[in-house]
């Protein structure tokens, strides 16, 4: 089991730290989601055929995703993952025109590759299935720059509160309050970056937009983030330390998401996750076209394709990291136990857990912010 376990971590450290590392966006080997609703018949596609270049984050690649667009298209992919969004940025940059057709941003670096004149603006009548998407992902800030719609929403998760329910209770994890227990003392890993962890922290303070606030709130979140260091046993290098301290039981809580619990779930370690009461903060994924694209009309269809709901489901259970995807009804090509592990098995309760989520961004005095996180280290 911990063979497994290790195998996963590799992918999981690989996939969270893109975030990390670029200041904006989270395996397995189980078989791709089957579809519990028989496909309805459609029309034949018409064949666009030549290449489509993607620059991607893990999961785009695999063959469940690509291999029937393919077919569908006559289209043959090729697909890159990049380490980092700072690396995506470059390698856009600095591209042969025609390189690369698709990219899958984070979706704080939407608006960077916009004034950088990197992507496509693109039409939301052409994406049909944005009508499916919850609430929050349908009209969403990030993917926009001057009311125009630039990408969209692809894959997205969330950071709230991982624990060892041998440990803790679901009434004590409800609350941050539990990260300043005397029960956890020593038992809490934090994944060492700052943009996550604070965030929650700021939410704490009662902040509900958490990355704008004040110097003197920023100071506040300081001292209520310093509170914590006594309780703080492991600040782990990457994910996968994170993950590896939960599944040994070196840590019993964590901030994290679906992303990280569902994992140690499978691997039947008693791990939950929740949004407590005081909320939690978004991270989020998108996909746009590249502006110097050969093949947009490839590259449109392939929006279109990724947006589906059978082929969201396969991006939510991809073998790169399960995690919670924009679509709806992807709901309908989920099991009833991927479905509930993602908690996507009720729309009323995500919607719901949707208005505690903050959405991420990257604080315009970020250095003040990491100079409070290496403190407080």
């Amino acid at each position: 089991m911990m063979k497994k376990i290790f195998a996963l971590l590799l992918a999981a450290s690989m996939v969270l730290s893109l975030s990390a590392c670029t200041n904006g966006g989270a395996a397995n080997n189980a078989a791709p989601a089957t579809s519990q609703a028989p496909a309805a018949e459609a029309p034949a596609a018409e064949k666009i055929g030549g290449e489509l270049n993607l620059l991607v984050m893990p999961g785009y690649e695999e063959d469940a995703i690509i291999k029937p667009f393919e077919e569908k298209y006559g289209v043959k992919v090729n697909a890159k993952i990049y380490p980092t969004s700072d690396q995506m940025f470059a390698m856009l940059s600095n591209a042969q025109e025609g390189e690369w057709d698709i990219v899958t941003p984070d979706t704080p670096w939407v608006e960077k590759l916009v004034k950088a004149d990197l992507i496509d603006q693109l039409m939301p009548e052409d994406y049909p299935e944005l009508e499916n998407f919850y609430d929050r992902w349908n009209d969403f800030d990030q993917v926009k720059v001057d009311g125009d719609l630039y990408a969209i929403v692809s894959r997205w998760g969330y950071y709230g509160i991982v624990y060892n329910s041998n440990y803790i209770t679901a009434e004590e994890a409800a609350s941050i309050d539990i990260m300043y227990d005397p029960k956890v003392e020593g038992k809490v890993v934090l994944f060492d970056w700052y943009l996550p962890n604070m965030g929650i922290i700021s939410r704490y303070c009662g902040f509900d937009e958490p990355y704008d606030i004040s110097a003197d709130e920023l100071a506040q979140v300081g001292e209520k983030l310093n509170e914590m260091r006594s309780n703080v046993g492991i600040i782990a290098a990457t994910n996968a330390d994170t993950i590896q301290a939960l599944a040994n039981e070196s840590a019993w809580i964590s901030f994290g998401g679906e992303w990280l619990q569902v994992l140690l779930k499978e691997e039947g370690r008693p791990i939950e996750v929740l949004v407590p009461e005081e909320g939690g903060v978004s991270w989020t994924e998108s996909i746009s076209i590249v502006k110097s694209s050969k093949n947009k009309e490839a590259a449109k269809a392939f929006i279109q394709y990724l947006s589906t709901p059978e082929v969201q489901a396969k991006l939510a259970w991809s073998d790169a990291f399960h995690s919670t995807v924009p679509n709806q009804k992807a709901l309908d090509y989920l099991t009833d136990e991927q479905a509930e592990l993602l908690k996507m098995n009720d729309q009323a309760v995500m919607e719901k857990m949707l208005e505690n989520i903050a959405t991420r961004k990257v604080p315009e005095n970020e250095a003040d912010w990491q100079a409070v996180w290496d403190n407080f280290k």
